[in-house]
């Protein structure tokens, strides 16, 4: 890396902190997670579900962090394996299909970020909220892809470390690659907001709004209620987002939940859950498939055995939660 982007990634980095500085934090609290994962022998299906409840639940951090055996990775495993499935990677059987213009647009660009908006030939879903930056509104859009630009990136010279789909509310993120690999896959999903069941669980959003001055997305919910997601920390460990709810949930509504793949330990997204009870307790590390429901302060959803699925791809760590 050359002295200017060192410099760039200092200065990113530094500026991304201290957005999430002089905010006064409310009474911390611990939620239950709740497991409602099934087995499949599918690697290409999301049968990974685990969803976070807190009664008054109205914040929370989420952070996709690299794997902790990230540093052994010496060639990347990232190709779709349907050999265990029903379906292909056109779309899944049992998926409606809605069809579309395609297009694909640069809807803010900098030195250092760039986004990017698409619409595909089709989608399982027909909900087409507003995707607004500025003066600049598109609609139909199902994929937003994020990027930091690096020049010394051999193929695009940029990373791609956070996406979203708006007509289902799905989000993935990843962090900056490690050196030398320079390359990593994203992985589990993550959903924040009034989840709901709709042939999969989905958050319906009416409106996304990207605010660059604070790397802030502004989310404006069919049911009335609206959130915001904040890019807090990107760098070559983790990415750190923070979420907050206008709206203090009920025990019984889920304000997040993760979305994954398990098939192994060593064929899998995720495979293991650890948490806290406490902020100052012992970590506790189950299997994924074994993990029933907890209350905790703290969680992560990870893997410790080298994947054949998917290698690089991040654990997703859930915690600070706040009424």
């Amino acid at each position: 890396m050359t002295t200017a982007m060192m410099r760039r990634w200092l200065v990113a980095g530094l500026w991304l902190a201290a957005l999430g500085t002089g905010v006064a934090r409310a009474e911390p609290m611990t939620v239950d997670v709740v497991n409602a994962s099934y087995p499949t022998r599918c690697a290409e299906e999301d049968n990974v579900y685990v969803k976070l409840y807190g009664d008054g639940l109205r914040s929370l951090r989420i952070e996709a962090r690299n794997p902790v055996y990230m540093k052994d990775v010496k060639v990347d495993s990232y190709g779709p394996d349907f050999s265990g499935c029903n379906f292909d990677g056109n779309s899944h059987p049992t998926d409606p299909k809605f069809t579309f213009q395609e297009k694909r647009v640069i809807i803010w660009e900098t030195e250092t970020w760039m986004m990017v908006v698409n619409t595909g030939k089709t989608f399982w879903r027909n909900n087409s909220p507003d995707f607004v930056v500025g003066d600049k509104v598109e609609k139909d859009i199902h994929l937003m892809q994020l990027y930091l630009k690096d020049k010394n990136e051999p193929k695009l010279g940029r990373h791609q470390f956070l996406v979203l789909y708006p007509p289902d509310g799905y989000w993935r993120a990843k962090a900056i690659p490690t050196l030398p690999l320079n390359y990593g896959v994203y992985g589990t999903s993550f959903l924040v907001g009034p989840i709901k069941e709709d042939g999969r669980p989905v958050v319906d959003i009416a409106r996304v709004e990207f605010v660059p001055a604070t790397m802030t997305f502004k989310l404006d919910y069919r049911d009335g209620s609206h959130g915001t997601l904040k890019i807090d920390t990107v760098d070559r460990e983790r990415i750190g987002l923070d979420y907050a709810h206008d709206r203090a949930l009920p025990g019984d509504k889920p304000l997040a939940a993760i979305r994954s793949m398990y098939v192994a330990p060593d064929n899998a997204d995720t495979a293991e859950v650890t948490w806290r009870w406490s902020r100052a307790g012992s970590p506790i590390t189950r299997d994924l498939m074994r993990f029933d429901r907890e209350a905790v302060s703290e969680a992560n959803f990870g893997r410790s055995t080298l994947s054949r699925h998917n290698t690089s791809a991040p654990d997703m760590w859930f915690g600070r939660f706040e009424r």
